[in-house]
């Protein structure tokens, strides 16, 4: 009996550091630009087609829950966007404007750490200027009956339209698209 107690303490310490992954979200642009069902954060493809090392792009939202456009906000660690269908987080392609959104396996890179500021930026940590920025003009046509897409990089948020970087978090399906 005497060794099991002495073991409780360690065995404690390992629940300590188990952490629940949260609820996956929709992430939304607020302005439905060319859109009337509104544009979210999107990795190109579709079920087995999905391309995983493509840039993120905007696109049409589909329902909620569909695995390419649900993410796992501050997880696996605080500032990482997780697509749990696929093990990977959002990472900038460098620090820079213009830089790519891409998936790549989780790591401690701060080009991987994002925060949603209370203007519904969603920036790099270390460089809140940049945000997520959907390309401006009109969409353009994207499979499905009426979807369009858009690009998506970094944006200089002082330099760029708030209606193309201003983003909000869908938390179900009674939130969608609202």
């Amino acid at each position: 009996m005497r060794p099991i107690l002495s073991l409780l303490p360690i065995l404690l310490s390992f629940t300590n550091n188990i952490v629940a992954e949260p609820d996956p979200v929709m992430i939304r642009l607020v302005d439905p630009l060319d859109e009337p069902e509104f544009y979210c954060v999107d990795i190109p493809g579709f079920r087995q087609n999905v391309q995983l090392q493509a840039p993120l792009m905007a696109h049409t939202l589909k329902r909620f829950g569909s695995a390419d456009e649900m993410w796992t906000m501050d997880y696996p660690s605080k500032g990482q966007i997780y697509a749990s269908e696929y093990g990977l987080c959002i990472q900038a392609a460098s620090a820079k404007q213009g830089a790519t959104l891409l998936l790549k396996e989780p790591s401690d890179s701060p080009l991987q750490r994002f925060k949603l500021t209370k203007e519904g930026a969603l920036v790099l940590v270390d460089n809140p200027e940049l945000g997520f920025s959907v390309a401006g003009g009109e969409g353009s046509k994207a499979g499905g009956p009426s979807h369009l897409r858009r690009d998506m990089r970094l944006g200089r948020l002082s330099d760029t339209d708030a209606t193309l970087t201003s983003w909000k978090l869908i938390e179900s399906a009674e939130s969608w698209p609202e």
